[in-house]
């Protein structure tokens, strides 16, 4: 059977064109004229140079060499084609070029759409990013190397270490963090371990299997691993975690997986670890209080969070942000005038933004007015650090508010009760210390911070 290649190239839904190795135009398949709108007469015969000078069949001709998936913009047809261009040979001898093209500008526009859309995306997750840090917003300059940190890590599954004094604002960092993630849809599950007895800390991370021990939960329970799972787990106060429990915590991070207490069955693990530390871990791990190789997990990225009194310059945005909250919760709007910003940002806040946002609150709670007075302001913040007393003046000082801005006795007893505990947390280093100051239990500790609003 004898086999009619025009017939072949006639059938091709593609535009073919083949030219002679001196330019000249020989043949062009029927798609070709109507894929172009180029009838036969017009373009076959006449020098591909007069047509297109710079076409990329050109380039074949000179060189002998293919193009193949090339992609040009052809000006007299005044469109993007894509084409494979390739040596022509008959019984041996190179004689010109064939051509297959495709119009692409259905694939420009949609390419364009598509850069578009990746720019609208960009500008997008920029204008969140802004968002989710908003909190953080700084001058100062230790604060804003903080955040653009954070900012670059935060879509990587990077472990990080977040530290700084108590109160600075280490799990505001980690939610931030979280809502800039590839995992801000999933669960961002925070854990004080402070707060968790150490006899039941493994139970609540790994969770456990029915059965495993007496009073065991029929079903079992998910621990806070697999409740994270997907999302982050932020695990503050790192450093109050026993030595048995950091073994176990270091052996998940290093197998990504873990069992529940009484199964045999791994867990995959699949979240990001925040951990947060108000301690100086080189020198828990000199104590032997903290394990060096769990120390070298956690502190993949580092991020020194600066206290408060290095950021003197933030206090008015910071009040801003606590007063919009407050408001609300107390449906009380007050001013803030310079002279009272002056006179808080002459007080070198040991207690951080934790403390100013209690100060805040106390002045809110207090003030009769629309607008803050300097009278609001608790005396010894008042007194800015001028009298340097011992722990059991201050907490008198910082403990007794006037009877006369209060209804009633209760009132005035609970915002006693209010300011010794919060006087107590800002001055000890963990949650721990505090509890053991107030000789009260663990639960009730954490009962009244509930029942307080203390963070």
């Amino acid at each position: 059977m004898k086999i009619d290649h025009l017939s072949i190239l006639e059938s091709l839904h593609d535009a073919v064109i083949v030219v002679l190795k001196d330019g000249t135009i020989a043949y062009v398949n029927e798609a070709y004229t109507k894929q172009f709108n180029v009838p036969k007469e017009k373009i076959e015969g006449k020098k591909l140079n007069e047509i297109e000078e710079s076409s990329r069949i050109l380039e074949v001709l000179k060189t002998g060499q293919p193009l193949l998936n090339d992609y040009s913009y052809v000006h007299s047809l005044k469109m993007h084609v894509g084409a494979n261009i390739t040596p022509y040979y008959e019984n041996g001898e190179w004689v010109g070029a064939v051509t297959i093209m495709k119009d692409i500008n259905e694939f420009k526009k949609l390419q364009n759409e598509l850069e578009k859309y990746v720019e609208y995306s960009r500008q997008l997750r920029q204008q969140l990013e802004q968002r989710n840090f908003l909190l953080l917003k700084s001058e100062a300059p230790k604060m804003k190397r903080a955040v653009s940190l954070a900012k670059k890590v935060a879509e990587s599954t990077a472990t990080i270490l977040l530290t700084g004094e108590s109160g600075v604002g280490k799990e505001v960092f980690a939610r931030a963090i979280h809502e800039s993630s590839l995992r801000h849809n999933e669960p961002f599950v925070p854990i004080n371990i402070a707060s968790i007895p150490d006899t039941l800390f493994e139970s609540e991370l790994f969770g456990y299997e029915e059965g495993s021990f007496t009073g065991s939960k029929k079903g079992g329970k998910k621990g806070l691993l697999e409740v994270a799972h997907g999302g982050t787990l932020f695990l503050d106060e790192i450093a109050e975690m026993s030595l048995n429990t950091q073994a176990k915590l270091l052996r998940v991070i290093q197998e990504r997986e873990f069992n529940k207490i009484g199964g045999t069955k791994p867990h995959p693990l699949d979240v990001r670890i925040i951990c947060a530390t108000n301690r100086n871990l080189n020198e828990e791990i000199k104590k032997g209080n903290f394990r060096e190789d769990l120390y070298y997990r956690i502190n993949v990225v580092p991020i020194e969070i600066p206290p408060l009194r290095e950021r003197i310059e933030d206090i008015p945005f910071l009040i801003d942000n606590i007063l919009v909250t407050l408001s609300s919760k107390y449906n009380k709007h007050v001013t803030v005038d310079d002279e009272v910003l002056n006179r808080l940002k002459s007080y070198k806040w040991p207690g951080n933004v934790r403390e100013l946002t209690n100060v805040i609150e106390q002045m809110l709670v207090v003030s009769t007015d629309s607008y803050f007075k300097i009278e609001d302001i608790p005396a010894r913040i008042r007194n800015g650090n001028k009298n340097s007393q011992d722990d059991e003046s201050q907490l008198v000082q910082y403990s007794t508010p006037q009877i006369s801005h209060y209804d009633d006795l209760q009132t005035l007893l609970e915002e006693t009760e209010r300011n010794a505990i919060l006087n107590v947390v800002r001055q000890c280093r963990t949650r721990s210390d505090a509890i053991k100051r107030l000789g009260i239990s663990r639960k009730a500790f954490y009962a009244k911070l509930k029942k307080y609003n203390i963070v």
